[in-house]
């Protein structure tokens, strides 16, 4: 997780039970952390051990912060539990009027820390720690907050059939709808930058095969007819296609494409949609290659379009299309953090970027 830079954030004022000035009675705050100073400076606060103090935005203390303690690495859709040992959980981690508390770390390490107040996220921050023993006192502030909810979709235009978004080294994680909808809630609005990722399996939102049937003798051209198929096949066309689980995006076997063959085989079809997979298929008669036919080569179409007839009778494709190899692991289960939140009226759309960068780049 990258270190977030820490800003002024809105002043939190509602959020704010019982701040004041830095200061007290002089003795010690209810987590212990002794205010030895006579003029109630921050000069003379005595630190023992890792401790933490919050604060909104203007600086004035927030009473009543839960604060929860994540490994960096840890994956909330994963299902599996949170490390244990990090603090002692026999003692309370929650701040008090002078929005001091005590982190009681178990071991030192580098560690994603949450602050919550009445169900509501305030900060999601970093805290690093060499040594448990050593004094040492961390400010954390309360962030502008933003919506997280929106629509999730595919570079690639596939179908999200079934999906998870969380963000790293957080408990957050929620399921994405059948209508590609997410909400993560109202979470820091610096969210943004952490390691929000996508564990997801999707399909073509449409297979089709485009089969050469024989070459027109009086104009030379190769004829093609285009059928749907049906969708179980993609597990076959992804066989096809060269996929390999082992096999990381970069070194995906990506197999250029004949331009020409291509766009006349595309031709036959009536539509294009984006997401759809057409596998062409140059062998001539004979079985296709769902049957095993070995010429032929699956493509994925990432901008739609309709053959288009001109006034002298030619058709052409504005299509865009890749192999279907270009989409790492289309068909089964994967998880990427390549993603992009885009800002609407009432959250964050999150587009994910399935297609490998090297296919777009050609």
């Amino acid at each position: 997780m990258k270190r977030m830079i820490r800003r002024p954030a809105l002043a939190l004022a509602s959020l704010c039970l019982g701040a004041c000035m830095f200061g007290g009675t002089g003795t010690d705050t209810e987590n212990g952390i002794t205010d030895t100073s006579k003029d109630k400076t921050p000069i003379g606060i005595q630190i023992k051990g890792v401790s933490a103090r919050v604060v909104d935005g203007e600086g004035r203390p927030i009473k009543g912060v839960t604060l929860n303690l994540f490994q960096p690495g840890f994956r909330p859709d994963s299902g599996n539990a949170q490390a244990t040992g990090l603090v002692d959980t026999a003692k309370s981690m929650v701040s008090d009027s002078l929005g001091y508390v005590t982190v009681p770390l178990m071991v030192p390490g580098k560690f994603v820390i949450e602050g919550v107040s009445g169900g509501q996220t305030l900060f999601f921050d970093t805290l690093a720690v060499i040594d448990i023993k050593t004094a040492a006192p961390f400010t954390f502030r309360a962030r502008a907050q933003a919506s997280f909810k929106g629509r999730v979709r595919l570079a690639s235009g596939m179908r999200i059939d079934t999906g998870f978004v969380f963000i790293r080294g957080t408990s957050r994680a929620v399921k994405v709808d059948s209508a590609g909808g997410y909400n993560l809630g109202t979470l820091p609005a610096d969210v943004g930058r952490m390691a929000v990722g996508m564990r997801f399996s999707s399909s073509p939102t449409s297979v089709q095969e485009a089969i050469l049937t024989h070459v027109d003798s009086a104009s030379n051209k190769s004829v093609y007819t285009c059928k749907d198929v049906p969708k179980d096949s993609t597990a076959r066309l992804a066989t096809i296609a060269g996929f390999d689980k082992a096999v990381s995006d970069t070194a995906m076997p990506v197999t250029k494409l004949d331009t020409s063959k291509v766009n006349t085989a595309l031709m036959a079809c009536d539509t294009l949609s984006k997401g759809s997979v057409i596998n062409v298929v140059g062998g001539g008669p004979g079985p296709s290659s769902m049957t095993g036919a070995k010429d032929s080569v699956p493509v994925i179409v990432l901008q739609s379009s309709m053959p288009v007839s001109t006034v002298s009778g030619t058709r052409t494709i504005a299509a865009y299309v890749v192999p279907y190899a270009c989409v790492p692991y289309a068909g089964m289960e994967s998880t990427s953090f390549q993603v992009q939140l885009l800002p609407t009226g009432t959250g964050s759309d999150i587009l994910v970027k399935d297609v490998s960068q090297s296919c777009l780049l050609k």
